[in-house]
């Protein structure tokens, strides 16, 4: 008896990952040996134009639906939101990419906080009035 697997459905796209995610971003940006951060740059439509690349922020990721980044005002609000925008140098604006790249995965992926043992208590409490007996 032969076993033969299915075809992979083309339907599905892999899930984004961050390495391809930050080697995408290295290889749009120019290394300067004499640059402190090298996934800076120093305007917001450079900053669009490299972060619309990122499959984080692609059609089939679990971000994109909780987004509207339709206007560079939309970009720029989702950029310092990210707190990956320092206003304070002299050259105006400089945005760290690959903060906001961990800021786009973040949003993406992590698991919000479990809620501690008091508040569950609490809830169980307020939800009955008083503490079930446990049995066993």
């Amino acid at each position: 008896m032969t076993v033969e697997g299915r075809p992979r459905s083309t339907s599905f796209s892999s899930t984004p990952t961050f390495s391809s995610d930050l080697a995408k971003l290295k290889s749009s940006l120019p290394q300067s040996p004499s640059s402190s951060s090298p996934c800076t740059v120093s305007s917001y439509k450079e900053a669009i134009a490299i972060a619309s690349t990122f499959d984080v922020l692609g059609n089939n990721s679990t971000l994109t639906p909780k987004l509207k980044l339709t206007s560079k005002d939309d970009w720029i609000d989702f950029f310092q939101k990210s707190g990956a925008v320092d206003t304070t140098t002299s050259s105006g604006v400089n945005v760290n990419m690959e903060k906001f790249l961990r800021y786009c995965f973040d949003m993406a992926y992590k698991m919000p906080p479990s809620p501690s043992n008091r508040v569950l208590r609490e809830h169980v409490r307020g939800a009955s009035g008083t503490v079930p007996s446990l049995s066993i």
